[in-house]
């Protein structure tokens, strides 16, 4: 595939193009650099077990409320990244089929102001995106540093792991260095691959949006002859039904992945917040973890905000097909303003899980709820 041409509206930012190559999933591009980086990605992601090990061996002896708050973290981050990998391979054939259909902006020469409302909308996002990538390479070498002290300081092979399936004492310098190189390249794919996998949904979510607002917008520019204006809402009323399949597609894909990433986070939530009012952590661990909190809550809050956008615009196709002057020709547009009415009222619904509707109001409630668990956890 052509990541030059047939990507430049899916992937609106160069380093998504790259991200997409390297991350280990190569969703769009299809060339051998990233079915390399895909074998590259399995291979380092063996040094994830380490932390499978060692948590599953915490999980089985008693230990601090500290120390298994730091394994959690780590092995939910691990988790969290695995799951979104999974959701996107499900949907892998109905994900590029929908980048095809924004790929190709069949719709726009319909509209003069198509690029000027794409623009605008995507250097936001950029702004947004590239902040949130910002966060994650600092958060990322601040765990590097940390790591390097901790096991210069206390004299191991790597602190964040207590247990290890073999003996490392007799390892001399040279090999424990190799050894956290590994860790350390296996942690930075890992978290390409975790944010690659969140910009995947999130730009899917945008592109779609813009698609929306293009088409809403285009109402204005409807004509008054009743005979191009039949023409003109039944090349709309096609667009929104193929918009909307494609809608489906990103429904689907979210619906599984998100109801784990919300529980995910209630835990990783519920479990720092007691770390923090009953123990006297390290301020820098504790920087450490809160910085990687607050980028799921970012991440799940902007999923939240962005489906509230595309219902919003889907609900307000109706106020725009109603301001096209219909009155005139009554008769010839009656069937196309029903069908597009019918459609904009029917609500799209991006669910969690089936059992939860994705909105930002359900965010504002999994706060208050999470605040709730911990008060409660603290009288036990």
């Amino acid at each position: 595939m052509d990541t030059s041409g047939q990507l430049s509206n899916i992937c609106f930012l160069r380093w998504i193009r790259w991200m997409d190559t390297i991350n280990g999933i190569h969703l769009h591009d299809d060339s051998r650099l990233a079915h390399a980086f895909q074998c590259v990605f399995y291979i380092l992601q063996l040094g994830q077990l380490l932390i499978a090990y060692n948590f599953g061996v915490i999980c089985m002896n008693t230990t601090s409320l500290e120390q298994f708050a730091q394994q959690f973290n780590q092995f939910g981050g691990i988790l969290l990244t695995f799951s979104r990998v999974i959701a996107i391979n499900i949907y892998r054939k109905e994900l590029r089929q929908t980048a095809q259909f924004i790929n190709a902006s069949e719709f726009h020469h319909l509209n003069e102001r198509a690029e000027q409302i794409r623009s605008g909308t995507i250097r936001l996002a950029g702004r947004f995106l590239s902040t949130l990538l910002g966060i994650q390479i600092v958060t990322l070498i601040f765990w590097f540093m940390l790591t390097e002290l901790q096991a210069y300081k206390l004299d191991v092979l790597l602190p964040t792991v207590t247990y290890l399936p073999f003996d490392a004492s007799e390892w001399p310098e040279f090999l424990k260095v190799i050894f956290r190189v590994y860790i350390y390249l296996s942690n930075t794919q890992l978290m390409l691959t975790f944010f690659g996998s969140y910009v995947i949904t999130s730009t899917y979510l945008l592109t779609l949006t813009i698609e929306l607002r293009i088409l809403n917008d285009s109402y204005a520019a409807a004509p008054d002859d009743p005979r191009q204006l039949v023409t003109f809402l039944k090349d709309r009323v096609v667009y929104k039904v193929s918009l909307l399949l494609h809608i489906g597609t990103i429904k689907q894909q979210m619906n599984g992945s998100i109801l784990f990433e919300l529980m995910l986070i209630v835990c990783l939530l519920a479990i720092n917040g007691l770390r923090l009012l009953k123990t006297s952590s390290d301020l820098s661990e504790l920087a450490l973890s809160c910085s990687m909190i607050m980028i799921y809550l970012l991440e799940f809050f902007q999923y939240c905000w962005q489906v509230d956008e595309i219902e919003l615009l889907h609900e307000q196709q109706a106020y725009a097909v109603y301001s096209t002057p219909w009155i005139g020709a009554i008769q010839h547009t009656k069937a196309l303003l029903l069908i597009t009415i019918r459609m904009a009222q029917v609500p799209l619904r991006f669910m969690c899980g089936g059992m939860y509707q994705l909105s930002t109001e359900l965010f504002a409630t999994v706060v208050q709820f999470i605040y709730s668990l911990v008060m409660m956890l603290l009288q036990f």
